[in-house]
């Protein structure tokens, strides 16, 4: 404190000494002030208390009060604020009853630190965390992008919440509000950033799988897909459509899955999911073979699996990986007791980029790609095949779209050169 300021509160500790009441709403917002900046917030408390009761005609001062007690009790580790929750909510609630959500209000600081603490703390507390943000009025939070001091953006406080609010609501299994919350937001004309945007939509569409509105959940399933990470969306995907009974639609993703991934323990639940597949199919040696490989992929793991049936010294001299090749080699051979199947013709290929278009009959063709073949083969113009319809996401367009997997040839077209 300068020698000024070290004046003034010389005489407002005598004047306050003297008469509390004589004060004004500038003098009295000044002195807690500057009790506050001499790092003395137990007196800036005590004088507030004083001027709260003997004097309530005096606001000016009351922002000051109140972040003299958010400095003492609310802005504190998180152990000191677990050591005497029940105080820190008690002064937080003085807080909100004294100081409004507004510029150089410690309202919204207050908050956002129990939010904090709830986050860290108490993860699965929802309700009190939703009870934290509802304190909040999102229009009025500031919608411009935090940045750091090396220059990188980030959500803006307006997203944070939202982001905040619209998971809460999904994990309190309040799905329609957490619906109504997440349109509202995604109807805002904020900036947002794509990891918080993702977010929500993602719990958006959680919820509406949960309020049984799959075809829509669906679709923005699908124009997320692999761009949160740590979710699976084939696994999604294939619940989302066992949902509402497309069986060979919810197939059609888990075999993609299967498909892509290969042999490895730390795709069990793929295979389990396909043993749930396959029990759908009635088809006794499918049936057999899922169930070998997992029993003894587990064996070999030291995972719980509990088999169908007693399989004898049935494929006893194979270990998982050759029961694995087995399993494959039964399943691409059995692919339309899974999924549906289309007949078409390769009427474009690109060699360099490995892609093309399939088309059936005289409808608009299909895209694919040579990665998508169950087998390595040498693609060729007008070769005959037989794939499986999957739909994804044009993120261009924004519409969902279709492409082929699960390639076979039935048919290779031969150049005679005639």
């Amino acid at each position: 404190m300068n020698e000024n300021e070290l004046k003034s509160l010389e005489v407002y500790n005598a004047k306050f000494k003297e008469d509390p009441t004589s004060f004004n709403d500038f003098q009295a917002n000044d002195y807690i002030k500057l009790l506050k900046k001499s790092d003395n917030n137990e007196e800036a408390i005590e004088v507030g208390k004083t001027f709260l009761s003997l004097c309530p005609n005096l606001r000016g001062f009351l922002n000051q009060y109140g972040y003299a007690l958010y400095n003492k009790f609310i802005n504190i580790d998180d152990n000191e604020i677990k050591e005497n929750e029940t105080l820190f909510f008690s002064v937080l609630d003085d807080i909100l009853a004294i100081c409004k959500q507004e510029r150089y209000s410690p309202m919204e600081p207050s908050v956002n630190r129990a939010i904090k603490y709830l986050q860290r703390e108490k993860p699965k507390d929802c309700e009190k965390l939703i009870e934290m943000l509802d304190l909040l009025d999102p229009n009025l939070l500031d919608d411009k992008p935090f940045t750091n001091l090396e220059g990188k953006e980030f959500e803006s406080k307006k997203e944070r919440y939202y982001r905040l609010k619209v998971k809460a609501l999904y994990e309190a299994k309040k799905y329609k509000e957490c619906v109504e919350t997440a349109n509202n937001a995604l109807s805002l004309p904020l900036k947002w950033h794509f990891n918080t945007l993702q977010w929500i939509n993602y719990q958006r569409a959680c919820s509406l799988v949960e309020l049984e509105q799959y075809e829509e959940a669906k679709k923005i399933f699908l124009s997320l897909h692999n761009r949160i990470r740590n979710i699976n969306f084939y696994e999604v995907l294939y619940k989302t459509n066992a949902n509402i009974g497309n069986i060979k639609e919810a197939n059609a993703y888990l075999l993609y899955e299967f498909f892509e991934n290969g042999y490895s323990i730390d795709h069990l639940g793929i295979y389990l999911r396909l043993k749930e597949a396959t029990k759908r199919t009635n088809d006794p040696e499918l049936i057999e073979i899922v169930d070998l490989f997992l029993t003894k992929l587990c064996q070999e793991n030291n995972k719980e699996y509990t088999p169908e049936n007693d399989h004898g010294d049935k494929y006893k001299d194979q270990d998982s990986s050759e029961l694995y090749d087995i399993m494959y080699e039964k399943i691409m051979n059995s692919l339309d007791k899974y999924v549906e199947r289309v007949e078409g013709t390769v009427v474009h290929y690109n060699n360099q980029k490995a892609l093309g278009t399939i088309s059936k009959y005289d409808e608009d063709g299909i895209f694919f790609r040579q990665a998508d073949y169950v087998y390595d083969e040498e693609v060729q113009r007008r070769d005959k095949v037989e794939y499986t319809p999957i739909e994804t996401f044009d993120n261009k367009k924004g519409v969902v779209t279709s492409k082929a997997i699960l390639i076979v040839t039935t048919e290779e077209y031969l150049d005679f050169g005639y």
